[in-house]
């Protein structure tokens, strides 16, 4: 068996504030969701910033992790030879399967996101490829975000709309799973 190899990496992100300019103003909308539910924004938005950085460095993206514990938010990601690494769809599913098991080992860890490339079908039948984040917290359910990469005219992407939807698949598992 591949040794998969699992780094954390500081980075220097904080729950509270995720612009490095200061945390903007609640809107109404996020007045009116819980601590649970802006903390998943939160730090959505840092792995979507991540995610978005490296594809515009290197025209990819390896999925990711995020894990949270109080103020303190790591990266989770293959660390082993570019050469040994496994597809990314298959590491996507065991990262996954590592960030259950680190949220069932560690009590203190309060939010997990995994990020990653992902390709669906729209209603016109076109591929459309963008970032998938699966966000979850302890105390509320999990959801999802697609934020779609779509071709200009020009040939070059730009970001569409996000869509969100709850997920039955959590990050942390729930007693009796």
């Amino acid at each position: 068996m591949r040794f998969l190899g699992i780094f954390f990496l500081v980075m220097g992100l904080s729950a509270t504030a995720a612009m490095a300019e200061g945390p903007a103003p609640a809107s109404a909308e996020q007045k009116q969701k819980s601590p649970e539910q802006q903390a998943m924004d939160q730090l959505a938005e840092a792995g979507l910033r991540q995610a978005l950085q490296a594809i515009q460095r290197s025209g990819g993206l390896y999925p990711f992790g995020l894990i949270q514990s109080g103020e303190t938010v790591r990266a989770v990601g293959y660390s082993g030879e570019k050469a040994d690494a496994p597809s990314a769809e298959e590491w996507a599913q065991g990262l996954f399967m590592q960030l259950r098991k680190i949220g069932k080992e560690q009590p203190d860890i309060e939010l997990m996101g995994l990020f990653r490339l992902h390709d669906i079908t729209a209603e016109n039948g076109e591929k459309v490829t963008g970032v998938w984040a699966q966000v979850d917290h302890r105390g509320v359910r999990p959801w999802v975000i697609f934020l779609p990469l779509l071709k200009n005219d020009e040939g070059k992407h730009e970001l569409g709309d996000m869509v969100y939807y709850a997920t039955e698949q959590p990050l942390f598992e729930k007693s009796g799973e």
